[in-house]
């Protein structure tokens, strides 16, 4: 048999999107909202950890002591139960601090002025916008590039979000003069240990914000670049990590 052919990697850096809190701006929501952001680039190193420990607790309905079966076809943190995202946690904080960023733009939603309140789809939009740029200015980004969101979650927001990033791209290549391709695309997280990893990421930091908890946010903090929380009329306040 042939020896298979290994596909070159190539440099491009890869960005991956999760958001958290609604757009409720009743008593009844959240008190934040929030873009998060995962950069990688390839080889994508330890998904395979991620990928057998599913496998393993696919396993425990094998077990003949009677362990709980589980069918879990991905990672999400928010459904997931203690045990499983203190595993999920510890295996993403041994990941190498040069291979994995991550950057989150935070709006303070109680501050944010009534007539902004109102409309809600510029609001999204326009925030969504001066987020990508602010990552692609911090990164000094300067070579291709793909975004990767959740699929599931977009459905209501897809043409909003799609607008927004390509405004906020497209305004950063031109502000630099860069001669640079980009792409984005929705894919189901199933299929994606990054956005399984960004969903756990976007987790820990918006139960630290919300909540006051840290336990979780303490072990991805390392990776963090920036957190920009946006306060009244897009005054940013840079959290020292």
């Amino acid at each position: 048999m042939d020896k298979l052919k290994i596909q070159t990697i190539s440099d491009a850096i890869y960005i991956f999107v999760d958001e958290a809190g609604d757009m409720d701006f009743s008593s009844k929501g959240s008190k934040h909202y929030m873009f998060n952001f995962l950069i990688k680039t390839r080889p994508f190193n330890l998904h395979e950890y991620i990928s057998n420990y599913r496998y393993s607790l696919l396993e425990r309905n094998l077990d003949p002591m009677g362990a709980k079966r589980l069918d879990i076809e991905s990672f999400h943190a928010c459904e997931d139960n203690k045990y499983i995202k203190d595993e999920i946690f510890n295996i993403i904080s041994t990941f190498n601090e040069k291979s994995v960023q991550s950057y989150s733009y935070i709006l303070e939603k109680p501050k944010v002025a009534p007539n902004k309140r109102q409309e809600k789809d510029k609001f999204y939009i326009d925030n969504l916008n001066l987020a990508i740029q602010q990552l692609l200015d911090k990164l000094k980004i300067d070579k291709n590039f793909i975004i990767i969101t959740d699929k599931l979650p977009v459905h209501k927001n897809k043409n909003k979000q799609i607008g927004a990033l390509k405004k906020g791209i497209k305004e950063y290549i031109k502000d630099n003069n860069l001669n640079i391709r980009y792409d984005i695309f929705h894919h189901c997280s199933a299929s994606s240990v990054n956005l399984q990893i960004v969903d756990y990421i976007s987790w820990a930091i918006f139960r630290k914000y919300e909540r006051g908890q840290d336990i979780y946010y303490k072990k991805i903090k390392k990776y963090l670049i920036d957190i920009d929380v946006m306060t009244k009329d897009r005054e940013v306040n840079h959290y020292e990590k």
